[in-house]
């Protein structure tokens, strides 16, 4: 009885430990949020400004300022969101965008520079400043 219980659970881990190999890793987006190292899914800054500097931005991942005067510096590619959030903002990503990548500004005169722009870059409300360095033009942007 007992070999017959062994031999069910090693022909169940059998399949179970394939099935679990087979799922594919979510990546979460690493920064530094004021200073403190932040991993998640979703970064926030605070209601006031803040500096933050993370690495990639993997797709359905978001840093977001939120509100206050925010220096948000992206260091890889963007294939998630980054949104500067109300106020004047900061916001470079020298890697540039990929197609499902974006770069907002929010409401607020903000400044946004992205390298190779696959996605899309949006300056919001405001009187905003945006330059990308190739590929698609960015919008809703005065300078």
């Amino acid at each position: 009885m007992i070999k017959h219980t062994v031999r069910a659970l090693c022909a169940a881990s059998l399949v179970i430990a394939p099935l679990a190999l087979s799922t594919p890793a979510h990546a979460a987006v690493t920064c530094t949020v004021n200073g403190a190292p932040v991993s998640a899914d979703i970064v926030n800054g605070t209601a006031g400004p803040d500096f933050i500097r993370c690495g990639a931005v993997p797709s359905f991942n978001a840093v977001q300022g939120l509100g206050g005067d925010d220096y948000i510096v992206i260091t890889g590619a963007v294939a998630g969101l980054v949104a500067g959030g109300d106020g004047r903002d900061f916001v470079t990503a020298d890697a540039g965008t990929t197609g499902t990548g974006a770069v907002n500004g929010n409401a607020g005169n903000d400044f946004l520079r992205v390298g190779p722009n696959a996605g899309s870059v949006n300056g919001g409300l405001g009187i905003d400043f945006c330059r990308v360095a190739s590929g698609n033009p960015p919008v809703s942007c005065e300078g």
